[in-house]
């Protein structure tokens, strides 16, 4: 009887024992849970903030550990967007500073949306003006770059009638119209600057071919180049405006003009 008591005890021992790090590890795995939760939701927030200041496409590589395209520079093909606001110094310098920079803020949400809806990279912004490209650092097809960098313009034009219209019920007489350009070519893109501070960006050519196209393109209108042209043509009208001159090249360029429905 004492042997089959003390089997007995040793048994409620064990059990007792098993329990109580059955409770424990409970305890240990919701602590465990509630830390990751937390974890979760900083990560979260230092995305949704990092994202207003990084292009999206970046911010994933730089949360997922994957910067080398990112920090290095090569050489790449892309389609590239500038585009401005005509006339925009002299149409708002009438009005109040909190209201010309409500406008302008909202102007620049819906075309970063925008944007980012095609996948487009903001590579920079000064003042009215966007420079945008495609096809860094995620990799596509030179076709699909130029047939989401152009869907984007018309987009972008689209939303600006719409807008026009807001602005016009809440007060603004003067019609705000964007004139932008397009280019597709091979061009320096990475990260460029100091070894403190970098921009995401790129330089070459093509790019100031595309930034003077937006300079002689029409208010309301998309000017793009015959290598972007060439790749699209079927699926949008266009009009050819012929050899333009551009500032900063020998030779003329040949430009076509996209016909908005």
């Amino acid at each position: 009887d004492r042997n089959l008591i003390d089997i007995f005890l040793s048994n409620v021992a064990i059990a007792f024992d098993n329990l109580y790090h059955r409770e424990n590890l409970s305890r240990l795995v919701a602590e465990r849970t509630h830390a990751l939760e937390q974890e979760k939701e900083t990560v979260a927030r230092a995305h949704k903030l990092l994202a207003k200041y990084v292009p999206p496409q970046l911010t994933e590589r730089i949360l997922a550990d994957e910067i080398d395209d990112v920090w290095d520079y090569n050489r790449r093909r892309l389609t590239l967007f500038f585009s401005d606001i005509r006339d925009f110094t002299t149409i708002t310098e009438q009005m109040e500073p909190e209201d010309m920079a409500g406008l302008l803020n909202e102007y620049l949400s819906e075309m970063y949306e925008i944007a980012n809806e095609f996948g487009g990279v903001v590579a920079n912004v000064k003042g009215d003006e966007l420079f945008i490209f495609f096809g860094a650092p995620d990799k596509r097809a030179d076709r699909d770059n130029a047939l989401k960098c152009v869907q984007m313009a018309v987009a972008m034009q689209r939303r600006m009638r719409e807008l026009n219209e807001k602005w016009y019920n809440e007060g603004m007489s003067r019609t705000l119209e964007i004139r932008c350009g397009i280019n597709t070519g091979m061009v320096n893109v990475g990260s460029f600057g100091s070894k403190n501070r970098k921009d995401y960006t790129a330089f070459g050519m093509h790019v100031n071919l595309a930034s003077r196209l937006e300079g002689i393109s029409d208010p309301g209108g998309i000017l793009v180049s015959h290598a972007t042209w060439a790749m699209v043509k079927d699926e949008f009208p266009f009009e050819t405006r012929g050899e333009v001159t551009v500032k900063g090249f020998s030779h003329p360029v040949l430009a076509h003009h996209l016909v908005l429905a």
